[in-house]
């Protein structure tokens, strides 16, 4: 076996392993996604309170509502169900995007290193659709770059893809016309052009285009003006995720150095130089130990999904120029196209994704503990009860403790309705989906371990 198949074969083995794990795990809890539980099961139907992002809240969701349909009414299984409709989501369209770049070892690096730069270190808030519009925005590059001619099927396949993408994320803003601009690319280079599959090609980059205009107008009109200012603010904050500064900053050092030094694309040395990024990212969570800023953060990720929305564009635009005649303009593009230069490039994309994977399993660790602590205290007591009485005070749970989120946290790992519910710290005068003292009936649901 060539390493290219085997870094293929690798990777989909990993990322399924890991949303396995994730939604055994109930990561989809974090934050948002308590709310989203207890939202779902009151209903009995989907929670597709924001229409913007419609389409992937809806295609995430469809396991849990299998899960209430067929008569669940376990709280904890259904917790798994909607994480592995979170995590399953993006995965799979990232497991499409590996599928089709596996013969090309370049693409199918560009792609590794999606995954790993993004998706790996910023995924910790899965609730966030970001999560999908990034992974279409991947998998539409390389379907493209791979057209050779127009062929029916895998017009269909993009043209569900884009359908998915008209109400998935604001960062279509961007995205949209560039896969749009991508999409007629494709079309333009083709020699042929049976009508069918160019009617549904160009229904694609309407559909993308529309996606654009949804994301301007929910920018526009949004449904909190105070959330859309927090945004703003956070974007500039990317820098407080280590890890994503690591395995960007590894990989922005073999893109400078191609751009300034192509030459050295036919050795190691470029590679040498930005192991050391991954390295520090591999030993992060070591790190952990001395309490540094350099340790893995779950809230962190949060604030760099802007950030990593310019990284996926970056990637697109690579794929893009790379299987344009534009590449020749480029000598380290030139020279990536030699064998063993390409398997090095893919080998250290590689490496960045084996790199972000110590502090996934951290991080996950620290939730599982973080759950274990919250549900123990919830069936312990009944009533209100203190934050700052309660294991989820101290560190290192304290570590993935939003305030205004725990009160649906905690209803959401009742047993019963007479268990507690624990409110947010003392002074805490933001916003809560519910008063602490007065829960939320969720009827026949309970948490079973």
């Amino acid at each position: 076996m060539n390493f290219t198949k085997f870094a293929y074969r690798a990777t989909i083995a990993l990322i399924w392993a890991l949303a396995l794990w994730h939604s055994w795990a109930c990561r989809g809890l974090f934050v948002d996604g308590s709310g989203f539980l207890i939202q779902i099961v009151r209903r009995e139907w989907f929670f597709d309170f924001y229409p913007p992002r419609l389409f992937a809240m809806v295609v995430a969701q469809v396991p849990i509502m299998i899960g209430i349909h067929a008569g669940s009414t376990d709280l904890h299984l259904l917790a798994m169900l909607l994480s592995f409709g979170l995590f399953g989501l993006p995965t799979a369209l990232y497991t499409l995007a590996l599928w089709r770049a596996k013969e090309d070892p370049i693409l199918l690096a560009a792609v590794i290193a999606a995954i790993g730069i993004v998706f790996m270190t910023t995924s910790f808030f899965i609730i966030g659709e970001y999560n999908s519009a990034y992974a279409i925005a991947v998998l539409t590059a390389v379907l493209l770059a791979r057209v050779e001619r127009l062929r029916l099927g895998e017009a269909v396949l993009l043209l569900v893809i884009s359908a998915l993408a008209m109400r998935t994320y604001e960062a279509m803003i961007y995205l949209g016309p560039l896969l749009a601009m991508m999409v007629l690319w494709m079309l333009w280079r083709q020699q042929s052009r049976p009508w069918l599959a160019t009617c549904i090609y160009l229904a694609c980059a309407v559909f993308f285009l529309l996606g654009m205009a949804v994301a301007i107008d929910s920018v526009v009109h949004p449904w909190s003006e105070s959330h859309l200012d927090e945004t703003y603010d956070t974007a500039k904050n990317f820098w407080q995720n280590m890890q994503f500064d690591l395995a960007l900053g590894g990989a922005l050092v073999v893109v400078a150095w191609g751009l300034l030094r192509p030459d050295d694309f036919a050795s190691a040395k470029p590679y040498r130089w930005a192991g050391i990024a991954t390295l520090i990212l591999a030993l992060s969570p070591l790190l952990a130990i001395g309490d540094t800023l350099v340790r893995p953060l779950a809230k962190s990720q949060y604030v760099a999904r802007t950030a990593g929305g310019l990284v996926i564009v970056a990637i697109v635009v690579f794929i893009w120029t790379y299987k344009s005649e534009l590449h020749r303009r480029f000598k380290a593009m030139v020279l990536l196209r030699e064998p063993r230069n390409g398997r090095r490039f893919l080998v250290f994309a590689c490496m960045i994704l084996v790199a972000s994977l110590p502090s996934d399993i951290f991080l996950t660790s620290t939730w599982i503990s973080y759950l274990k602590a919250l549900r123990q205290t919830v069936v312990a007591h009944s009533g209100e009860v203190a934050f700052e009485d309660t294991p989820l005070s101290r560190r290192p749970h304290v570590l993935l403790v939003e305030n205004w989120a725990l009160p649906s946290q905690s209803v959401a790992v009742r047993s019963r309705a007479g268990n507690g519910v624990i409110a947010p710290p003392r002074g805490f005068k933001d916003w809560m989906p519910f008063a602490p003292s007065d829960p939320p009936d969720l009827g026949r649901f309970g948490w079973r371990d």
